[in-house]
């Protein structure tokens, strides 16, 4: 009676332990298929009084003072939009855009950003675990190319959208920056 019952035990336990972590991961996957990452997503325009989403030609984006390879763009054409991740272990990041195209790009031309933010983090599920927002406290840039830059919004969750927008200086040709 007893190797009976171990036997039952055994087989019942083969076979409802994988179907548990079967339902468990189908579960987790399920509950995290949403955007759970705030990561904050430039669009490039023009300065002029009617803005209008430009395309920049050769440049390189990089960050400063992050740890490993911090570039997101190296000496790329046709770009109109970047995500920019931010740090989550201190309340500031800062890109460099490197301006690679014609004069600028003899000149050594490149802009500096730095955003300061507030980092506020949110518990999702046990399954996806925290997302950190950014509260934007301030946006600072050197202008030599670049405008100006904001954040419509003053927070960069995980919605889906342009949440930055950086506004260069363009030539009122064809040719933009």
């Amino acid at each position: 009676m007893i190797r009976v019952f171990r036997y039952g035990i055994a087989r019942i336990a083969a076979f409802a332990i994988p179907l548990g972590l079967a339902l468990c991961m189908s579960c987790s996957n399920e509950e995290c298929l949403d955007n759970k990452n705030s990561l904050p997503l430039a669009g490039f325009y023009s300065s002029e009084e009617t803005p209008r989403q430009v395309t920049l030609d050769m440049i390189s984006i990089y960050g400063l003072g992050a740890p490993g390879d911090s570039i997101l763009h190296d000496s790329v054409s046709g770009l109109s939009q970047s995500y920019l991740p931010f740090r989550i272990d201190q309340g500031s990041t800062s890109y460099v855009i490197k301006y690679e195209s014609g004069d600028l790009g003899m000149l050594r031309v490149s802009d500096t950003i730095t955003f300061q933010y507030e980092i506020i983090p949110w518990f999702v599920s046990s399954a996806c675990g925290v997302v950190y927002d950014y509260k934007m406290t301030d946006i600072i840039s050197t202008r030599h190319v670049i405008d100006s830059v904001v954040c419509p919004n003053g927070m960069i969750d995980n919605a889906n959208i342009e949440n930055l927008r950086i506004y260069f200086r363009v030539s009122t040709g064809d040719n933009e920056s």
